[in-house]
């Protein structure tokens, strides 16, 4: 794994996550990077840390269950529908509402 940022990567990632930033803004970023990696790395060293698995959640779910999956009675398509302005294709059409 690559451990080191660089402003030419933070510049690739953010024309690929499609956002402009000011030249002096990817210093100051990269610069954060830096902190966080270290910061990473001392975590490494911490002793036995290997020993435990990551959590996704800091505290057990308990009673956090999915239900299972039984089908149920639907209504037709047509029914469905009967209550759309605009259907194309089977699918219902809307108006765009991002730019």
């Amino acid at each position: 794994m690559n451990k080191n940022i660089t402003v030419d990567n933070l510049k690739e990632y953010s024309k690929k996550l499609m956002f402009t930033m000011k030249e002096e803004e990817y210093s100051t970023l990269k610069d954060e990077f830096d902190i966080l990696l270290k910061q990473v790395e001392l975590i490494d060293k911490v002793p036995g840390i290997k020993d435990y698995e990551p959590m996704s959640f800091p505290f057990p779910l308990e009673g956090a269950y999915l239900r299972e999956d039984k089908p149920i009675d639907s209504i037709s398509r047509e029914d469905a529908f009967s209550n759309c302005k605009d259907v194309k294709d089977e699918c219902v059409s809307v108006p765009k509402v991002v730019a």
